[in-house]
């Protein structure tokens, strides 16, 4: 007869020990940096870093709350898997309020060249990111 009961063996023991869960990385995921733009009333400028955090291609389209003030670049693009853009937004002179930006994404095909035409043709669930847009009032002297 065994010393250990059956629901106290060091084998038992150890098959009731959870195991790590491994994190997987989403299909679809995207980081910004930095997290938002910081302009004056005046106008300026800010550039952002777009990195493909999830395992498959994407396409995006970045839409703006207010584009009489706002302009970006680019409006459509390609990110590979790991892959980065940049994405430039300029500011003309303009009352501040609570403006942002919007990041759609969506899962892109390999072959697919034009990201205008896939990101509207594309029947893929629609990702979204925010990139808030900040304007300073300066008091002129």
């Amino acid at each position: 007869m065994s010393k250990y009961s059956s629901s106290t063996s060091p084998f038992r023991q150890a098959c009731l020990i959870p195991t790590p869960s491994v994190r997987t990385r989403p299909s679809v995921s995207l980081k910004i940096f930095p997290p938002f733009a910081e302009f004056i009333d005046f106008g300026g400028a800010s550039r952002h870093i777009l990195t493909n955090d999830g395992t498959c291609r994407v396409v995006f389209k970045v839409k703006c709350s207010n584009n009489e003030v706002f302009k970006v670049s680019p409006v459509y693009a390609f990110l590979d898997p790991g892959g980065t853009t940049e994405l430039q937004v300029l500011r003309r002179e303009g009352p501040p309020k609570q403006d942002k930006l919007i990041i759609l994404l969506k899962e892109a095909k390999k072959g697919d060249k034009d990201a205008r035409v896939t990101f509207t043709d594309s029947t893929h669930t629609v990702h979204k990111y925010m990139l808030p847009l900040l304007t300073r009032i300066v008091e002129e002297q």
